[in-house]
């Protein structure tokens, strides 16, 4: 859920700076170009923590992997050895 609404304020943050510079009259594929640089500046200091809580689960879900496999290669082991 964190990553849909990173992602969907990342393309509300784009859109809004693309409208504010075509309102500016600037033209389409320059608007497009600088929307797209001011909003990864703007959106990587305003998004920092959904960001930072998307990486913790990540890192918590690749944890809980690592670990189920390591159970499951002990268990393994423990039935080569019987």
């Amino acid at each position: 859920m964190i990553a849909a609404r990173y992602s969907v304020m990342r393309v509300l943050i784009f859109v809004g700076f693309f409208a504010l510079f075509r309102l500016v009259r600037l033209d389409v594929i320059w608007a497009a170009v600088a929307a797209a640089v001011v909003s990864m500046v703007v959106s990587y200091f305003l998004l920092a923590p959904d960001r930072q809580r998307m990486a913790a689960g990540l890192e918590r879900r690749v944890e809980d992997r690592v670990a189920k496999r390591r159970a499951q290669a002990e268990a393994e082991r423990v039935d080569e050895e019987d």
